[in-house]
């Protein structure tokens, strides 16, 4: 190592005072735009076959198609490091607001994968244990 040359400790987090790894970051935001498709697609059906309304439609088509983009653009993006298979990411884009569930329902029941290395582990579990 050269002078001047910055010493990146593994223990510290990407943000102050936030122990969460940028995966997990994008897994809780992921996690809300699943949800926000499926009720935009709810409210698209009942526009477009409860209650028929051209400008609801109309309206509530375009927010579900730029909600769906980025559905569809998220769940790509985060598939390798959550370690999904292409199967499931192509069952979970093509079915729509099941696939917005499916979505959903495996973050919260699997959560992430901890990728973290074990001195930061450590560092964190001594941080939560004198909380």
């Amino acid at each position: 190592m050269g002078i001047g040359t910055p010493v990146r400790s593994p223990t510290v987090p990407d943000f102050a005072d936030d122990p969460t790894t940028e995966l997990e970051r994008k897994a809780r935001a992921l996690s809300v735009v699943a949800l926000t498709e499926t009720i935009t697609y709810c409210v698209l059906f009942y526009f477009w076959l409860i209650q028929p309304n051209i400008a609801g439609k109309a309206i509530t088509g375009s927010v579900h198609g730029m909600v769906w983009l980025t559905f569809c653009a998220m769940v790509i993006m985060i598939a390798k490091d959550m370690g999904w298979t292409w199967a499931y990411v192509a069952v979970a884009i093509i079915t729509g607001p099941i696939g917005g569930l499916l979505v959903w329902s495996r973050l919260r029941r699997e959560g992430v994968p901890d990728t973290r290395p074990a001195a930061t582990n450590s560092h964190h579990a001594s941080r939560e244990s004198r909380d």
